[in-house]
């Protein structure tokens, strides 16, 4: 019971990291963004203390970085699927239904 509990405590730290780094660099570039390239601390204190316009929806980042691995793997999948067929001579293309391979 104990190993099994410390696998899955182990496995919740590892996703926890991973996705709270990627949200602060998520979060980093928006402000960078907002800025106009690179992180201004006086432009931020401001932003903190009300003084400029707060930049939107911080929150999100948190749940974008968590799908984002998985948005990526969707659209790595898809991108491999659209590749465009490898032409090959007849020899190959005998020889690859000689040996049962599909293209």
């Amino acid at each position: 019971m104990a190993p099994l509990a410390a696998l899955t405590m182990a496995g919740l730290l590892f996703v926890y990291a991973r996705t709270s780094i990627r949200a602060a660099k998520l979060n980093a570039k928006k402000h960078r963004e907002a800025d106009g390239g690179q992180i201004s601390w006086h432009k931020e204190s401001m932003r903190r203390h009300g003084q400029m316009d707060r930049l939107d929806d911080d929150r999100g980042t948190f749940s974008e970085a968590l799908m984002g691995d998985i948005r990526k793997k969707k659209q790595q999948k898809v991108e491999e699927n659209q590749k465009a067929p490898v032409e090959r001579s007849d020899n190959d293309a005998e020889l690859r239904k000689i040996m049962g391979k599909k293209d």
